[in-house]
Formats: structure tokens, C-alpha cells, sequence
């Protein structure tokens, strides 16, 4: 049976459910105990929700208990990325040191080419968990939308090989009903997690929710949830609705 491990590190301890937990404090209580290892869950949201963010923390709690991780950047450079991170009340930079975290950008944008160098990233590290940001920008490059169900659909049966818990960032369009740019990625994914902006009146302040939309063997919670963003990463507010 499926479990997250490390070859690295002190590594975790197998949860009997076979769950990644998430390291998004009050996130793993609403959904079983966190991802379902080796799953492929599409995490959504407009500009400003909070996904890249959501993503390195997802990495970061599972360096620090020796689980190591890939972040495959379609946009920012590595660099950029490390010193963004770092306003946080973390040390992504050491974890990268340590080789628990890895960052990975690729020099060509061919989906094939991405995929394999995704796939051999992971191998090379004995990644057990993964974040591509974007899912949206690498369909970018398929114009015909059966040659993006097609790559979306081969990117996560190899990943789910390697037993690797994989969060595909994918960007909403703001207003808009569907959770991803394409607007099937949602139906191929184990899971859907959502990020999410509102504002009450013209006036009030903008807040933020997410909402685990779908997720695989799984009784989830189906509310959405609103939650901050401070030095210590994404937290949600319990309790609230």
C-alpha cells in the first residue's frame, strides 16, 4: 500500500490512512487527514489567492520531516522564487541546501520535453511530493484541447507511478464557472482545492476562502473556509464559515 516515505532525513512515519498531511494549519482535519499519497490534485484560484504560496508550504512542512520535494517553476527563476518565499518565517533556501527542496525551470517549452524532465526530476530526487506551477501555462502550448486532456491525463499517471502527492497549480479566470483554463483538468484530478477572493460590500476589505471541491475517497468538508495569509504562511480561521 501506497505511504510517504524518505530515503532522506529522518523521514515520516506512515499514517495508517496513507495520508500526506498538507502542513496548511486546520487544513487536514477537514479532509481525512490530508492528501491521499500519490494523488494528483489540481489546486485553483485568481491572482492573489495564495497558490504559490500554498504550494512551497506543502513542500516546506514536509522537508522539515524529512520528506523531500520538487517545485517545477513554468515562470519564476528559481532565485526569484527563493527570495519571495523568504518573507515567510521560513528557510526555504536551506532546505534547498540540504537537497530536501528542489527547484526546477525548464529552458525549453515543449510538453513533452516538460513532462519527462518533470517526471526524471522527481525520480532523481526521490521526491514524494511535487508542485507544478502552472498546470495553466504548460496547456499553453497545446493549441488542440485534446492534445492538453492528453498531456494532462499522461503527466498524472506517471506521476502517480512514482507514488508522488502532486499539487497542479491552475489559474482561474476571474468570474468564470470552471476550476482550471481549460476547464476539464478539474474532472482528471483526484482532487480540487480552491482558492478563492470575496468582499461583502464595495467598501469592505477583501477576504480570502478555500474550498476542497472534490476530493477521491475522501468525506471532505464542503464549505468554504476563510483563511489568512501572515509571516507563518497560510492559516485557516476555525471554526468560521
Amino acid at each position: 500500500m501506497a505511504k510517504e516515505d524518505s530515503s532522506q532525513g529522518n523521514g515520516e512515519k506512515e499514517n495508517p490512512r496513507q495520508r500526506a498531511f498538507t502542513g496548511i494549519n486546520g487544513l487536514d482535519k477537514l479532509m481525512g487527514g490530508g492528501f491521499p499519497v500519490g494523488s494528483f490534485v489540481l489546486l485553483s484560484g485568481t491572482c492573489g489567492t495564495g497558490k504559490s504560496i500554498f504550494g512551497m508550504q506543502f513542500l516546506m512542512k514536509g522537508a522539515e520531516k524529512g520528506i523531500p520535494g520538487v517545485y517545477f517553476s513554468m515562470e519564476e527563476e528559481p532565485k526569484r522564487l527563493l527570495y519571495d518565499m523568504c518573507a515567510f518565517d521560513w528557510d526555504p533556501e536551506e532546505q534547498v541546501k540540504k537537497g530536501m527542496i528542489t527547484i526546477a525551470k525548464p529552458e525549453v517549452y515543449e510538453s513533452e520535453e516538460i513532462k519527462r524532465l518533470m517526471v526524471d526530476t522527481v525520480e532523481r530526487t526521490g521526491a514524494k511530493r511535487l508542485v507544478i506551477d502552472s498546470l495553466s501555462l504548460i496547456s499553453s502550448y497545446l493549441e488542440d484541447p485534446f492534445d492538453v486532456r492528453q498531456m494532462v491525463l499522461g503527466l498524472s499517471r506517471e506521476v502517480k507511478k512514482l507514488n508522488c502527492t502532486t499539487l497542479a497549480i491552475s489559474d482561474m479566470i476571474e468570474g468564470g464557472e470552471s476550476y482550471s483554463s481549460e476547464g476539464f483538468e478539474e474532472f482528471v484530478a483526484d482532487g480540487v482545492v480552491v482558492l478563492a477572493v470575496h468582499r461583502a460590500s464595495m467598501n469592505a476589505m477583501y477576504t480570502r476562502s478555500l474550498l476542497i471541491r472534490k476530493m477521491r475517497a475522501t468525506a471532505n468538508y464542503m464549505k468554504a473556509v476563510p483563511f489568512k495569509i501572515d509571516r507563518k504562511g497560510i492559516k485557516l480561521y476555525d471554526g468560521e464559515s
